[in-house]
Parts: C-alpha cells; sequence; structure tokens
C-alpha cells in the first residue's frame, strides 16, 4: 500500500485512542464503569477482508458510516436532554468518524483506479457490513424524532457518500429481518 494510506492509517488509529479516552470519561460522566458491558469480537470480524480496499469500504465506509449515524444521533439526544457534556463529547467523536469515512472514500478510490473488479468486490464487502449492522430495521431514513437511529445523511456526505450510495444504504437498512 502507498506511504499516505499506511499514515492516514496510522492517523486513524490515533484517533480512535483518542476516543477511547473519550468513551471511558463519557461511562463515569453516566455513572457507569469500564467493563460493565462486555464487547464482542463482531466489530474485528467484520475487519477481517484480506483487500485493503475490502477493509476501508467495510471499516471506514460501513462501520464508521454506522457510528456517524449512531453518534449524531447521540449529539441529538444530549442535546434534547440537556447534557452539553456528552453533546460535545459524541459531536468531537463524531468529526473523527466523518473524516475516517472520508479516508474510506479517498482509499476505495485510488486503491481500486483501474479495476472495476476489485471495486465491486470491495463495495460488495461494505455492503455485507451494512446489511449485518442495519440493527433490526430501527437505522432509517427520516428525522431524528421519527426513527430510533436516522441515518446521519449529511455526516455521510461529508464522508465523501454520493446520493446514490446513501440511497443504496437506505434500500439496505430496510432489508431487515424484521420487514
Amino acid at each position: 500500500a502507498p506511504w499516505e494510506f499506511t499514515m492516514d492509517m496510522a492517523r486513524q488509529v490515533w484517533d480512535e485512542s483518542r476516543n477511547l479516552e473519550i468513551s471511558l470519561r463519557l461511562i463515569e460522566h453516566l455513572g457507569g464503569y469500564p467493563g460493565e458491558y462486555p464487547e464482542t469480537t463482531i466489530l474485528w470480524r467484520c475487519a477481517c477482508a484480506e483487500d485493503a480496499a475490502a477493509r476501508v469500504a467495510g471499516v471506514n465506509r460501513g462501520l464508521e458510516g454506522l457510528a456517524c449515524d449512531v453518534f449524531n444521533q447521540l449529539v441529538h439526544i444530549a442535546r434534547k436532554i440537556g447534557d452539553p457534556v456528552l453533546e460535545r463529547s459524541v459531536d468531537f467523536v463524531l468529526a473523527d468518524e466523518i473524516t475516517h469515512v472520508r479516508m474510506g472514500s479517498k482509499w476505495l478510490t485510488r486503491l481500486t483506479e483501474g479495476d472495476p473488479e476489485r471495486r465491486r468486490r470491495a463495495i460488495e464487502f461494505q455492503d455485507t457490513i451494512d446489511e449485518r449492522f442495519n440493527l433490526g430495521g430501527v437505522r432509517q431514513d427520516g428525522g431524528h424524532e421519527e426513527v430510533l437511529i436516522s441515518i446521519a445523511t449529511e455526516a455521510r456526505q461529508l464522508g465523501g457518500f454520493t446520493d446514490e450510495e446513501i440511497e443504496r444504504l437506505i434500500k439496505t437498512t430496510q432489508r431487515s429481518q424484521v420487514y
């Protein structure tokens, strides 16, 4: 992979460590404690693709895009309940997530230039992530007040998603097992 790609991924690791620090302090702010909600290996398994283009599509555009949806909704909830610490902290993390999605969009394009088949496979991998994490249909298109978790259209556009890709994501959420 190009050196610039390695540097972008190193920056993302640094951002994630900062986001962990924010999350640990938020847990305490909300009266919880680290380890209260154990994590599984599902996120790690979603990142296990041999091809770097598939990894940035699945992780940066799929999982980080989902994080944009969830954190965008959390900022709204924090504002609604009047918790400025939660609102500002999650907004900082959301800014990082948008950057990570943007890096994924950039590197998906650069790593698949001239290779439409590789791009197709990478996007197919991203689609499997989106389908796995459609959250039983609760993540949908709509306003914050209308749906439990709204698709963060503006954040995704800032991250490099096209209108067509957002529309495809909306259709993916409608394929939930709930429907």
